[in-house]
């Protein structure tokens, strides 16, 4: 992949959920119960409502119970095997920092992986798998972008997604609405990867309005997902060729 002075792609730039204005455009937010979707206004966070809600109420129910078991006995016990003694929604919490902190490269290693400048109809049949490990505190020193490393990332197919166990085919079932939803709104095809951190279950970070891609497909996504999160980058442009 080439360095971080190439030229940034419009559509492979974070947009808004709902009107696909770019952060280059207007300033985007982050909802702020699920903090996966990104908005440019109040008006267009409450017009995507009933599309983002079924996620949204999941995510937060989710943090919600994470944060009610880590003072439980078992919550305390799992302070003993999780890195630098932190809790389950300690953890969790950190995963969701280092995905909106990496969600460019994220974005760009999906695009080339599943090959959709090919097709992007493959992101309809394909997702990118990414396994995760937690580093230390004597690793990260705090910083965001280093709170975890690429231990593996591989394409799987969507029928086999949905053959893993729970929460994979709920998962699965919400990212086929979005793609559906957005396919008839005429925004393009939305791609996905499934990131897995165990003993956290796997969550699924969506890419919307995939359309009219024309750069080439590079095969060296896996080494520039690895390096870049390795070395904790933040690229401020996508990395394209």
């Amino acid at each position: 992949m080439p360095s971080d002075n190439s030229k940034p792609l419009k559509h492979m730039m974070r947009k808004c959920n709902h009107c696909f204005v770019t952060g280059e455009e207007k300033k985007l937010f982050h909802c702020s119960q699920c903090k996966a979707q990104t908005y440019c206004s109040r008006e267009c966070q409450k017009a995507d409502w009933k599309n983002h809600r079924s996620a949204c109420k999941n995510n937060g129910l989710l943090e919600s119970r994470l944060k009610q078991h880590e003072n439980t006995p078992q919550g305390m016990l799992d302070r003993l095997f999780l890195v630098d003694g932190i809790s389950m929604h300690e953890l969790d919490q950190r995963l969701e920092k280092w995905v909106r902190f990496h969600n460019p490269t994220l974005m760009t290693a999906t695009v080339h992986a599943l090959r959709l400048p090919e097709s992007v109809a493959r992101s309809r049949t394909h997702l990118l798998y990414i396994r995760l490990a937690p580093r230390p505190q004597t690793e990260h020193q705090g910083a965001s972008g280093k709170f975890f490393r690429v231990l593996d990332a591989e394409v799987i197919e969507w029928d086999e997604a949905a053959r893993r166990p729970a929460p994979w085919p709920e998962s699965l079932e919400q990212l086929r609405f979005m793609q559906d939803d957005a396919e008839n709104m005429r925004r393009g095809g939305v791609a996905a990867a499934m990131i897995e951190c165990p003993p956290l279950a796997v969550q699924t970070v969506p890419f919307g309005s995939m359309m009219n891609m024309r750069e080439k497909v590079q095969n060296d996504w896996k080494e520039f997902l690895i390096g870049q999160v390795e070395a904790g980058k933040k690229p401020r442009m996508i990395p394209v060729r």
